[in-house]
């Protein structure tokens, strides 16, 4: 079994704090094997979707309590909630649990939608809790490398064949560890039902659920490109407001993500569109694009994990101005140019607008990722300024 780093987040977290802990990520990314692993022998497990936990679920917190009591044989020290947030008043439900029972429970709430967006009335959970955004499998966490600074990690250990298989399947537990074609293309098959017919039906009061799984696949073949949305609202025959909030339930049920353009000291710079990016970039027929969203997914993980635990406030964008010199992305830390990346499949020369923008916002690293490159082992931070990195080297380093 693959350890993740998740593990330690939950045992920092109950070592350090008092509050809750949140896991929020898309369906089948192991929260729950992350959750259940935590203390095995101490913990009660409750699901939504479970006819016989959403019963005890729906009672009071205080039936709840005796049903929890009832069902183990030993008093559980770890409490995990899995799904809860499908009920209309979970919040009002475990806040009143929560400062009824908290010193009694250390507490993992789990959900596949953004717990953190689905605010469906009670009061709020603001101060009892902390959200950590859980993400599938990356190369720096499969390789479980030590940690060469506070935020990258030591990349020695990368394999090509693991590269290349996280490439192919993506990193979903499931299918990267069966490595298998035909596992794979029925898990995509099934992945897309469960979000078109179980997901979009839970959270949202879309009809036209034909149009929203022809929408999903439209975007296989625009991912890391610019979100035009007056283009896909002519494709499927709807307005554009209309796929503005499909594409916000997307994002929402972790279906997709969207990187902002950075605007800030760049001149004539575009603003507002941003650039769309499947949470599976294996569903992604266009090797290059492929490529650039397993970059893009890698240094998202990343970001999300910086800032959730404590290290600095980390944001992702891409840069472009109206002249069309592009880089990547670029990561910020506390709102300054933290880390320029460009990726390539074949490249031997740092790009023109690599080095305009390296130029211009003097980020503390500036890189240009090759797919191709053989990897020398190096570390992100041990890195010259506008730097050739291998893309093995370069995701090895990031979480």
């Amino acid at each position: 079994m693959l350890k993740r780093i998740y593990d330690k987040v939950l045992k920092d977290h109950f070592l350090n704090e008092k509050n809750m802990a949140f896991l929020a990520g898309p369906r089948q990314s192991g929260k729950t094997t992350t959750a259940e692993l935590y203390k095995p022998k101490v913990s009660s497990y409750w699901n939504w979707d479970d006819v016989d936990d959403r019963s005890s679920l729906r009672s009071s917190p205080q039936r709840f309590q005796e049903s929890l009591i009832k069902r183990n044989s030993v008093q559980p020290v770890v409490l995990v909630l899995d799904e809860i947030h499908k009920n209309k008043k979970w919040k009002r439900w475990l806040k009143g649990f929560y400062d009824k029972n908290q010193h009694q429970y250390e507490i993992i709430v789990i959900g596949s939608a953004r717990l953190n967006v689905f605010r469906r009335g009670g009061d709020s959970l603001l101060g009892r809790y902390y959200l950590y955004r859980h993400h599938p499998f990356s190369i720096g966490e499969i390789e479980n490398g030590a940690w060469a600074t506070p935020l990258f990690r030591n990349p020695s250990k990368i394999s090509t064949s693991t590269f290349h298989s996280l490439y192919q399947f993506g990193g979903f537990p499931a299918p990267f560890i069966s490595a298998r074609e035909v596992s794979h293309n029925k898990w995509l098959k099934m992945r897309t039902e469960l979000l078109v017919h179980e997901d979009l039906r839970d959270f949202s009061k879309i009809e036209d659920l034909a149009a929203v799984e022809l929408l999903t696949e439209l975007l296989k073949g625009r991912a890391g490109g610019l979100l035009n949305y007056q283009n896909l609202a002519n494709d499927l025959d709807v307005s554009v407001d209309t796929v503005r909030r499909w594409i916000k339930i997307l994002e929402n049920l972790y279906y997709l993500y969207l990187i902002p353009p950075y605007s800030t000291n760049i001149k004539r710079a575009l603003k507002k569109t941003p650039k769309v990016f499947l949470w599976d970039w294996s569903a992604i027929e266009d090797k290059g694009a492929r490529f650039e969203n397993m970059v893009a997914s890698h240094l998202l993980k990343s970001v999300h994990f910086w800032t959730d635990c404590g290290l600095g406030n980390f944001d992702l964008f891409y840069v472009r101005d109206k002249q069309k010199r592009e880089v990547d992305f670029l990561v910020t830390k506390n709102k300054k140019p933290f880390l320029l990346a460009e990726t390539k499949t074949s490249e031997n020369k740092p790009s023109f607008p690599l080095i305009h923008y390296s130029n211009i916002l003097k980020p503390e690293y500036s890189l240009q990722v090759v797919m191709n490159k053989t990897p020398q082992k190096k570390v992100i931070a041990e890195s010259k300024p506008l730097e050739i990195i291998s893309a093995q080297d370069f995701c090895g380093s990031l979480v």
